[in-house]
This record gives C-alpha cells, sequence and structure tokens, in this order.
C-alpha cells in the first residue's frame, strides 16, 4: 500500500511575487491522481521520480521532467512513481507573456519541455544541480534562484489581474460587462483570450468551479444543499452543475464528496486545507 501524499507551500521570492503563486512541492509514492482541469499556466518539476499521463484510452504518456504547462480545460488523470517529488508554481492571470514571452492561449491543453523554451546547458546545470539534493527547503531555494534568471519579474499591470479583481462582476451580461472595464465586446474577448489562454465562457466555468468547491468539500453538507450551493455560485440549477464538474473535475461533485470522504488518495488535491489551496490555485481573493 502506497503512502499519503504530503505536500509543503513556500511563497514565492518577493521579486517574484507579483508573476507567481505560492509554490507546491508534493510527495507521491506510486500514487494515481486525477487532477481538475485549470486556468492556471504552471511550472513542474520532478525533482525525483517521474509520472505518467493515463489518456482515455488507458494509453500512457511519459511526462517531461521539467515542462511548462498551459491551461487546461479537462482533468487529468496521472499516475506517479514511487518516491516522486514534484515542485510546481501557477502564474498569476495574465503574466505568462511577461514573463517568458511566451503567449497563454497557444499553450491551452500543452506543455513544452523546458529544453525547448531556455538555453540548454543553463536548464541542464540546474537539474544536475536538483539531482544531488535531498533537502526540500534547499530544493524550493534552488528551483526560485533558477526562476529569477529566466522570467521578466519588472512591474506591469495585467488587465488578467483587473479582471479577476472583479471577479464578482465576471457573471454580468457582456455588454455590462465590456462597459464596466470600458471596451468593447470583441476586445474584451481578445483580450480575455490573451490572458487566460481560453474564452469568457470558460474563464466563467472554472470560476464557478472555484467558488462552489469550497462549499462541496465543506464537511457536513446535505444533500439537498447542493441546490443551494449551484444557485449561489453561478450555476443555473444542480443540473448544470453536475454537468460542469463531470467535464472539469471527472466527477460530479455527490461522488467528489465521497471520495474526500474515503481517503482516497486520488482525490488528495482537495483535501487540502481552503487557506492553503487558495495560495496555490485560486486566482481571486
Amino acid at each position: 500500500m502506497s503512502n499519503p501524499v504530503v505536500y509543503h507551500l513556500f511563497p514565492p521570492h518577493p521579486k517574484l511575487s507579483a508573476l507567481l503563486m505560492h509554490v507546491l512541492v508534493v510527495e507521491l509514492d506510486d500514487h494515481e491522481v486525477l487532477l481538475p482541469a485549470t486556468l492556471c499556466p504552471s511550472i513542474m518539476l520532478f525533482a525525483s521520480g517521474g509520472a505518467t499521463l493515463i489518456q482515455d484510452d488507458r494509453s500512457e504518456l511519459a511526462v517531461e521532467k521539467f515542462f511548462l504547462r498551459g491551461p487546461m480545460m479537462t482533468p487529468s488523470l496521472v499516475r506517479y512513481a514511487p518516491r516522486t517529488l514534484t515542485v510546481s508554481v501557477c502564474f498569476r492571470p495574465g503574466m505568462l507573456q511577461q514573463a517568458m514571452g511566451i503567449k497563454v492561449a497557444g499553450m491551452t491543453g500543452t506543455a513544452l519541455n523546458f529544453h525547448d523554451l531556455v538555453d540548454q546547458d543553463k536548464v541542464n546545470r540546474f537539474l544536475l544541480a536538483i539531482d544531488n539534493q535531498t533537502d526540500i527547503q534547499q530544493i524550493v531555494a534552488m528551483f526560485q534562484d533558477f526562476l529569477l534568471t529566466i522570467l521578466d519579474h519588472r512591474p506591469q499591470s495585467s488587465l488578467g489581474a483587473a479582471f479577476l479583481a472583479a471577479h464578482k462582476k465576471i457573471f454580468f451580461p457582456l455588454l455590462e460587462l465590456t462597459e464596466y472595464f470600458g471596451i468593447g465586446e470583441r476586445q474584451l474577448e481578445r483580450r480575455v483570450r490573451d490572458n487566460f489562454g481560453v474564452t469568457l465562457r470558460d474563464v466563467r466555468r472554472i470560476v464557478r468551479f472555484g467558488f462552489s468547491l469550497p462549499h462541496i468539500i465543506k464537511p457536513g453538507l446535505a444533500w439537498g444543499d447542493l441546490t443551494q450551493i449551484a444557485q449561489d455560485t453561478g450555476y443555473y440549477d444542480q443540473a448544470h452543475m453536475h454537468r460542469e464538474y463531470v467535464e472539469l473535475a471527472g466527477i460530479p461533485p455527490d461522488q467528489l464528496r465521497q471520495k474526500i470522504a474515503s481517503q482516497d488518495q486520488s482525490f488528495w488535491i482537495y483535501r487540502m486545507p481552503g487557506e492553503d489551496f487558495v495560495k496555490a490555485f485560486i486566482l481571486v481573493d
């Protein structure tokens, strides 16, 4: 039987805090994990071990050791090797292009090996140094030091940040939303796609999911509460919430609650305390 999943959170380096969320380190031991869809482009490093992506036909695709992952609008089933240690960090909205000169719209649903993004000798030196390190805090310090050398961390404003800061208005009709931002409909749609890599409709789907999730996983929830949660978090009704949870998390909300309660390690991420989940993944305060 595999050991429980263990995770650690570290704040971003002060010079990177405008670009990045908290750094997440996870210790996995022969685990199969169902990861939900996400708006976050992210950097992922396997400091030890590795993983395979299990595709719909159950075939397996080896995951790179060090890569940039774009927004994902479908869940991912991943099997981690024994004694795997992952280090990952999400970009804040709209900051990928400034940080790396990469348009997030071109990254949706894909991943790029860091050897194809940064000087290969520099990447190889970093990976060799990581291979000889076992202390987690030191690995995170080396990871952030490397990012300081490759990311443009000069201060800069972002529509993505402004858009999410106004997240309570995100479900306004399109005309009202354009009036709020002072731009036309076509320009708004284009700038949303530039900042998030997906359409306004998909941003709304992910935000609904993020709004509802803390309520869904809360202990003591009664069956009848699901209808109220759906209404309070932007869904048309419970059936709408059920459908979008299947699309984004791979499982409907009632079954997700059962999996969390059963201590199924495939759903460990949903058992993170709310404040930690927000630091690592949630793009709105």
